[in-house]
């Protein structure tokens, strides 16, 4: 995974590992309901109360979209989910 920050403008590109062979593999519906709540700053124990599931749980599902989309943070998933709804980061918490 690279993370570039282009200081003039703030931004922050996140570019998936090209060579993580489990990169295009697509989300779950669960996994797409956590990383759903992640992008909106929830915590994992937040997520759990929501989704009626165990924060252990969230943690593991979590684990799951950051191998699958080859990167390393919750931020990073958080980024590439907000990118792929169309939405510009700066639209994350609205």
């Amino acid at each position: 995974m690279r993370v570039l920050i282009r200081p003039t403008s703030y931004q922050i590109i996140v570019e998936p590992d090209p060579f993580n062979k489990r990169a295009n593999t697509a989300l779950t519906l669960r996994e797409q309901e956590i990383l759903h709540w992640v992008s909106h700053g929830k915590r994992n124990k937040d997520i759990a109360l929501i989704l009626g599931i165990s924060s252990r749980t969230v943690g593991k599902h979590l684990q799951h979209i950051l191998d699958k989309l080859g990167v390393e943070t919750r931020t990073a998933a958080a980024i590439w989910w907000q990118e792929s709804r169309g939405r510009p980061q700066s639209q994350c918490n609205e």
